[in-house]
């Protein structure tokens, strides 16, 4: 079964899961899904996504955000909709910082109130749950970061599983240059939209000299110990 989900409406709608850690184990498949928008999910994405468990959607955008294209889910019968506002790098300009890794570190430094929040959920919902915000790459980006990183998933698959988005955006690229902001040129944009591989290396180098690694930056922000236990077996054991 591929990780990626073959959509209508999101083109980044993919299982965290199937991805051997350090130790050999395998991160459990059909329990996290990250995503893009969802706000132009057909009524067969919707069947597709409910049929794989997905019984908490988490929602990383502004408001503004959610107001302009509401998730398809956020007042469906069967799902448990949050919407947990995290940075946005899209109101930073990209001339006032040196890559979007700038962006990812200011995420772990200064929201680290509100990605507790989001941990605390997942950790404590038992059916499958999908976290997403407007690409799927920067926000989402970071939470899968951290979540792989606590399964102890190499850095390298970290890397490569952020790297993916840039292919899997790649169909609606044009489309996605012909919103972009006025005050911003096709090439920055097009950066902006980009999620090189470098970006998630300087992040994680971050992470790691500054809090240690994911478990210890969770724990260290207040994310209790059998909260950071639940989550591992959400996400390694059967």
């Amino acid at each position: 079964m591929e990780r990626l989900l073959k959509l209508d409406g999101a083109y980044n709608v993919r299982d965290i899961g199937g991805y051997r850690t350090l130790s050999g184990a395998i991160v459990q498949r059909g329990r996290l899904f990250r995503a893009d928008g969802l706000h132009q999910l057909s009524q067969r994405d919707q069947e597709t996504i409910l049929g794989l468990g997905v019984k908490t959607i988490v929602d990383l955008r502004f408001d503004d955000e959610t107001a302009a294209k509401k998730d398809v889910f956020a007042e469906h019968s069967e799902v448990d909709y949050h919407n947990i506002s995290l940075v946005n790098p899209a109101t930073t300009k990209l001339s006032e910082i040196s890559n979007l890794s700038d962006m990812y570190k200011i995420l772990l430094d200064q929201s680290n109130s509100l990605l507790i929040e989001v941990f605390r959920l997942i950790a404590t919902v038992k059916e499958g749950l999908l976290f997403h915000c407007s690409a799927g790459k920067d926000r989402t980006g970071v939470v899968a970061a951290l979540l792989l990183d606590l399964a102890e998933v190499p850095r390298e698959t970290i890397i490569s599983d952020y790297a993916e988005t840039e292919t899997n955006l790649a169909p609606i690229m044009d489309e996605l240059l012909a919103h972009r902001p006025a005050e911003m040129s096709e090439a920055e944009f097009r950066l902006f939209m980009g999620s090189a591989p470098e970006n998630m290396e300087i992040m994680l180098d971050h992470l790691y000299s500054v809090y240690g690694g994911a478990e210890q930056y969770l724990s260290g922000n207040g994310l209790l110990a059998d909260e950071i236990d639940s989550l591992k077996h959400k996400l390694l054991k059967g």
